[in-house]
């Protein structure tokens, strides 16, 4: 993970980075047991392939297979807090399988603090088409 003009914004800023790590290679791993710590219950994504999914819905498509990543990096270019709620905005970059294109998406993941931690929330990723 990459951070750009991302200051040291107080604990609970390295939290969220924490978490927003765990929660990347959790995904990678398909460790449906950690994400569903880590994801709230609410969660809701609007992801990539244009659909909006739930938290259910995501962990049964990781689970089938349908989707899986053999890497999955980011560069984080915001971190703000809005009272309850951290905003974490950037670029990343996936490999599906290994040996294939990387593919480049925006993204903006919503954590809300929950029980004492802080669990992902909204998320919103959008591949970013190649320039021609």
């Amino acid at each position: 993970m990459q951070r750009r003009n991302v200051e040291d914004l107080g604990d609970w800023s390295q939290q969220v980075l924490a978490r927003e790590e765990e929660s990347r290679r959790a995904f990678v791993a398909r460790d449906i047991e950690r994400l569903t710590e880590l994801w709230s219950d609410e969660l809701l994504v609007n992801s990539p392939i244009n659909r909006i999914h739930n938290k259910q819905q995501v962990l049964d498509l990781l689970r089938a297979g349908t989707i899986a990543h053999s890497s999955f990096d980011a560069d984080i270019e915001a971190v703000e807090r809005r009272h309850d709620a951290v905003i974490v905005m950037g670029s990343e970059s996936i490999v599906n399988a290994p040996g294939s294109a990387v593919i480049t998406r925006r993204f903006t993941n919503v954590w809300r603090r929950e029980g004492g931690s802080w669990r992902l929330f909204l998320r919103h990723a959008n591949i970013v088409p190649e320039r021609k």
